[in-house]
């Protein structure tokens, strides 16, 4: 298991998504982000290690992303430690420094920081 090093927040942020799997981009919202990553929802949903593009702006940046991610995990709601709404998270593998220093300046205005442990129903 991986330790994070980033505050998650939370963030609706609309992210357009590209996989290989798929015929079109699809566009998706998040429900919580930090510089690492984010928690894109969704009844659509890639396999874990599958490597995608996720593009999207954040508010307070004129500045648009386009970063690949890696999927780390699945949310189906099958399982009883699934909880929140079905989707998938998403770990960013090529932000610069800048884009992790301008992602956090802006998530730092938004809602409080996602405790680790949520049970969302």
């Amino acid at each position: 298991m991986r330790k994070r090093y980033e505050t998650r927040k939370r963030a609706r942020v609309a992210m357009e998504v590209i996989t290989s799997s798929w015929d079109d981009a699809l566009e998706f919202e998040t429900s919580d982000m930090s510089p690492q990553g984010a928690f894109v929802q969704s009844e659509i949903l890639p396999t874990v290690g599958e490597h995608i593009v996720c593009v999207f702006t954040l508010e307070g940046t004129k500045r648009e992303f386009a970063l690949f991610g890696e999927v780390a995990r699945v949310n189906l709601r099958r399982r009883r430690s699934d909880y929140g709404r079905p989707g998938f998270g998403v770990r960013f593998l090529d932000a610069t420094p800048l884009d992790r220093l301008v992602m956090r300046h802006s998530l730092g205005r938004m809602l409080p920081q996602v405790p680790a442990f949520s049970r969302v129903a």
